[in-house]
Formats: structure tokens, sequence, C-alpha cells
């Protein structure tokens, strides 16, 4: 239980170092969200792409992740460690689909790609 416990707090404590930067980044969102949910956008058909942005995402903050705090992944030996970076690439892949997702809707045309 100490182990999950920790785990939570130094995902909270990263999550408030960059405060800022979550802030800003969920008002791109909902500018985003604003945009494309103006005129006749299809959602449905812009999820696959979301998802491989997602995905792409996930892959990079699983390998950027340890360098930026000054670690490797040489030094992840507890199960702990991996379920950490591993919560964080799922939550970054996550991040990166909600913005994409949006985006993607914005820029393609009304009419193109419906289902």
């Amino acid at each position: 239980m100490y182990e999950i416990w920790l785990m939570l707090n130094i995902v909270y404590e990263s999550a408030l170092a960059i405060w800022p930067w979550l802030l800003a980044l969920l008002l791109i969102w909902l500018a985003l969200l604003a945009l494309a949910t103006r005129g006749r956008h299809s959602w449905r058909a812009n999820l696959p792409g979301a998802i491989v942005v997602g995905l792409l995402v996930g892959v990079a903050v699983f390998f950027v992740m340890p360098g930026s705090i000054k670690s490797s992944l040489v030094e992840l030996q507890y199960w702990v460690d991996w379920a950490t970076l591993l919560g964080m690439a799922a939550a970054g892949a996550g991040v990166g689909a909600l913005v994409a997702w949006p985006l993607l809707t914005w820029l393609r045309k009304p009419g193109f790609g419906r289902y």
C-alpha cells in the first residue's frame, strides 16, 4: 500500500510543479473544442487519427520522461517504478488524444470522411 501512495504522491508533485502548463493546456483544449463544435464536423471520422496521435505521444512520454527527471530506464528496478512510468505514459497518451481529436475535427473539411 505504501508503494501506491508513494506513486500517487510523485504524480501529484509532478503536476504541482507544472500547474501553469496544465492550466494552459486546459484552456487550449477548451478553445479547440469550441472551434470544433462550430459547424458540421464529423467527430467520429477523426477518432482513429486522434488515437494514433495519442499512442505516439504515449510512446514519446515513456522514453523521454525518465531523462527529464534525471533518471534512465536502467534505473527502473522495482515494479512501482515501471507502473508509475506506464501510468504517466498512459496519461500522456490520453491527453494527446484528447487534444488531437478536436484539432483534427476542426482542421477537416465538413462532410469529408463521414460514416
